[in-house]
């Protein structure tokens, strides 16, 4: 059982080092992707909306925001090119025939995410830091926390992925899913604002949003960056994230070998 497990996990390693052999190839591009993305969006925040009234330091928490953004959204592409696979070539037959056990196959395809949306995503933090300079206050930033809950999120989505893509029939249907569910999750999961502002204006909406799990990935990482003060506790962020990947690890993995009629 031992000398299966050391063979199993060598091998999975070997997918995933395959994998990011393959993803280095776009880097570049997808650097690109996220300069423009976050370019606009940030510009934006930080010189145009304070001329009407917007708090100036709206630009660095738009910052922050935009390296969960940049994973999340990233749940809207992967989920159509796996399902996509699935009703077409399933090239994901070729994985699943290799002396792995299915579950690990599948579970390959989250960390698959996780890494490809968000080695990219790091250049976010430094570099307007370096255009935004003393309009960024990180006097408060926590390397280790950040790292924490970077590879924390990173992994979230990977399994938010997962599990989303089990609700898409075909590919047909992905932008029924996107627009319904992860539009939703996104606008009132405290990107835009912090979560203490729909608190203030309603305690109840306030208690109703903390279901949204978008919420924990953006107060835990503001407040890592920006300093703990007016966001949710960075630990129970962290442990809510890492529970929510537990289940829509279990989850997604059960549905799509059911799926893939492994069971």
């Amino acid at each position: 059982m031992v000398k299966n497990f050391r063979s199993y996990i060598m091998l999975f390693f070997w997918i995933v080092r395959t994998d990011i052999t393959i993803l280095k190839q776009f880097i570049v591009g997808k650097i690109i992707n996220i300069l423009f993305w976050t370019g606009s969006i940030v510009t934006i925040s930080t010189f145009i909306l304070p001329k009407l009234g917007m708090t100036k330091s709206y630009g660095e928490f738009i910052v922050v925001s935009s390296i969960v953004s940049s994973s999340y959204w990233g749940i809207w592409d992967a989920s159509y090119k796996l399902v996509s696979d699935i009703c077409g070539n399933r090239t994901i037959s070729y994985r699943l025939a290799l002396p792995l056990p299915s579950w690990l196959v599948i579970f390959q395809y989250a960390v698959k995410h996780a890494i490809d949306r968000s080695i990219p995503a790091l250049i976010i933090l430094p570099l307007y830091k370096l255009i935004l300079w003393n309009r960024m206050d990180l006097s408060h930033f926590s390397l280790i926390k950040f790292i924490f809950i970077f590879t924390t999120i990173s992994l979230f989505t990977g399994f938010f992925f997962l599990f989303i893509s089990n609700f898409i029939n075909n590919e047909h249907t992905v932008d029924t899913v996107g627009i319904r569910v992860l539009f939703p999750l996104w606008f009132f999961g405290a990107s835009s604002y912090p979560w203490k502002i729909i608190y203030s204006m309603s305690p109840t909406l306030g208690y109703i949003s903390l279901l949204n799990p978008v919420v924990y990935a953006m107060e835990g990482i503001h407040s890592a960056v920006l300093g703990a003060n007016g966001y949710l506790p960075f630990w129970i962020c962290a442990i809510v994230l890492w529970c929510l990947i537990i289940i829509f690890g279990y989850v997604g993995i059960a549905r799509f070998k059911k799926r893939l009629d492994f069971v």
